[in-house]
């Protein structure tokens, strides 16, 4: 009997976390672009699953080698993950200070 109980427990408190994970019953867009492990374990999308990777601030995708600070979305309006998932909503960046551009930004002024 109390195993019954554990696991219809761990059924709902489940289904309780897929309503505050935007990738629930989704391909996630670090799986959907094939990226690389260094990558995952960097990118906000995959720490912040609540949101669009498009709604976060300093994605990988959204960084570039000319000092790009993380917030511009023109990328994400021609991803197929956004495409996909986005439901031609206007894009909104609802995360801040959480990218990879902020951790960078961080580590140069230790360095300093």
């Amino acid at each position: 009997m109390a195993e019954i109980i554990e696991k219809t427990r761990k059924t709902e408190a489940e289904q309780d976390a897929s309503k505050f994970n935007f990738w629930a019953d989704k391909q996630p867009c670090w799986e959907k672009c094939h990226c690389p492990e260094l990558i995952k374990a960097e990118c906000p999308a995959t720490r912040y699953q609540f949101l669009a990777c498009w709604e976060i601030e300093g994605t990988y995708c959204k960084l570039d080698d000319h000092g790009a600070t993380g917030k511009d979305t023109s990328i994400c309006e021609v991803c197929r993950v956004y495409k996909k998932f986005g439901n031609n909503e206007p894009i909104r960046l609802k995360l801040f200070g959480k990218g990879m551009d902020t951790e960078l930004a961080t580590l140069g002024k230790v360095a300093k």
